[in-house]
């Protein structure tokens, strides 16, 4: 273990490299702040990479009348499609409406109008309802007492990897940005605090003047370091699961809105080139470290129930065994004790509170798709603290590789090398967005790195991971940096983990 490294100072410390963090720390570093972000594990390895995929306004949140969530959210989906094209894509979902579902229908058609309305201008297609015969053209759609389906447009994204092209743009921008670094303890100075790190087995004390917690589900543990810094409120941790499907045939482009019997929400969703399908999300108080959050066996069975009671397939229901992969997130929402998980409010909360000429703000909650407006709150509250910081600058600034149109990207990729496959190609084009240039500058400068690793894995692409992503294991990179943890057979997951243990 390393000695203590001498005190360096910073006006921001923000705790947590999840979406929130991250978006914290660019907005505050583009305003001219000095930040340090702190993650303890690899950025987002936790809530931020267990989402839904899903950049939407969330029609479900009209229910509970939260329109102007809904509002904020269809802005930020249409400046996520301009600012991270390469990781924003439209999806059309179905809503197919059943005979036992009547009184809803109403509702349902009414929602979808307030959406429209809402989301006016974006250039998504309106909502509407399928005619006939295209509803019978829907593969495996269940057709006994289907009375109607409705559709309307939301976007899919690659949540860990629109997390990471936030921390890239924050330290393109100055911040101090760096996984494997935990905080280990938070002492109030007089004017902000001290804190102690752990970076890679190295001690390190820094001192901050204003100290943001964005840890998710971890932000009670921060609070807690010090109690004099401490804004507590009442936490709920509520876990989300989902449940990974091989794609049954015929492969279906749409996805689906679907209600279970409690009219609360279940998304069928197609996935990495139609090879797979989402099925999420549950609502479950979460008790433990949510850190070991996994999808129980009853969430795993509602999930399966939820999809074959709409789904009909050829060797007969979805069961456990046609599961190929799952994945649990835990959010800490600000709720009373007596609201039903699925009915907490979904609109974050920030508690602040002054310490001298410092501050710390605690950030409760908050969606993906709605991060570049929350970091602007956060930065209005540290102005209340004292913070000097200059104006609001994020909104239609490029994401880091989001510079070209996703057409002009594809155009590129297709032209690209003729020594990469061209489906490789594609895939390091929607991953990498801009910085394919970057894969293929390297590659021309020496060939020998389109030698594969694994099918379809190259040495360029692993190296790029470890040396411009901060990859440093095979999991950051299967699982984060890409999606090839379920596109690769076992050998090939075991080579990428071979390279990492001795190459990386």
């Amino acid at each position: 273990m390393g000695g203590l490294v001498l005190t360096q100072s910073f006006d921001l410390l923000v705790i947590g490299g999840g979406i929130h963090g991250a978006a914290v720390a660019r907005d505050a570093a583009g305003r001219g702040l000095k930040v340090m972000l702190a993650e303890k594990g690899d950025y987002a390895s936790a809530t931020s990479s267990a989402s839904s995929k899903l950049i939407h306004g969330g029609l479900r949140y009209l229910e509970h009348l939260e329109l102007s969530l809904v509002r904020e959210s269809l802005v930020e989906r249409a400046g996520l499609l301009e600012t991270a094209p390469h990781l924003i894509a439209p999806i059309r979902f179905l809503l197919p409406i059943y005979g036992w579902q009547k009184r809803q229908a109403l509702r349902l058609r009414a929602g979808l109008a307030i959406y429209d309305v809402l989301s006016f201008g974006d250039g998504l297609p309106a909502s509407g309802r399928l005619d006939d015969d295209d509803i019978a053209q829907l593969p495996r759609l269940r057709q006994e007492n289907l009375t109607t389906v409705l559709h309307y447009h939301d976007c899919m994204t690659d949540d860990a990897r629109l997390t990471l092209a936030v921390l890239l743009d924050a330290g393109a921008r100055g911040a101090d940005i760096k996984n494997r670094r935990a905080v280990t303890s938070i002492v109030p100075l007089a004017n902000g605090y001290g804190i102690d790190l752990d970076e890679r087995g190295q001690k390190r004390r820094v001192e901050a003047r204003f100290i943001v917690n964005a840890s998710g589900p971890w932000v009670g543990n921060v609070d807690a370091m010090t109690e004099a810094a401490s804004p507590r409120r009442p936490l709920r941790l509520v876990r989300g699961s989902h449940i990974v499907l091989k794609m049954p045939e015929p492969p279906q482009a749409d996805a689906y809105t679907l209600q279970d019997e409690e009219e609360r929400v279940v998304f069928v969703i197609p996935w990495l080139d139609r090879r797979f399908l989402i099925v999420g999300t549950t609502d479950v108080l979460h008790q433990g470290d949510p850190a070991l959050a996994k999808c129980s066996a009853e969430e795993e069975a509602y999930l399966l129930q939820a999809y074959n009671r709409y789904f009909a397939g050829a060797r007969g229901p979805a069961a456990h065994a046609d599961i190929v992969f799952t994945w649990s997130g835990v959010r800490a929402l600000d709720g009373d004790t007596e609201t039903k998980p699925s009915r907490i409010t979904r609109k974050p909360a920030l508690a602040e509170i002054a310490n001298g000429t410092g501050g710390f703000v605690t950030l409760y909650g908050g969606k993906l798709t709605t991060h570049r407006a929350l970091a602007e709150e956060v930065m209005a509250s540290l102005r209340r603290l004292g913070a000097e910081v200059g104006g609001p600058w994020t909104k239609d600034v490029k994401l880091h590789g989001g510079s070209l149109p996703r057409s002009e990207l594809l155009a590129r990729a297709e032209h690209g090398p003729e020594s990469i496959p061209p489906d490789m190609r594609r895939r390091w084009a929607l991953t990498y967005g801009d910085q394919i240039e970057v894969l293929f500058k390297r590659i021309a400068a020496e060939p020998a790195l389109v030698d594969e690793i694994a099918p379809g894995v190259t040495r360029a692409e692993l190296e790029y991971a470890v040396q411009a992503e901060d990859a440093m294991t095979a999991e950051d990179f299967l699982l984060r940096r890409t999606k090839l943890q379920l596109l690769l057979d076992a050998a090939g997951r075991a080579a990428v983990r071979q390279w990492f243990a001795t190459a990386a």
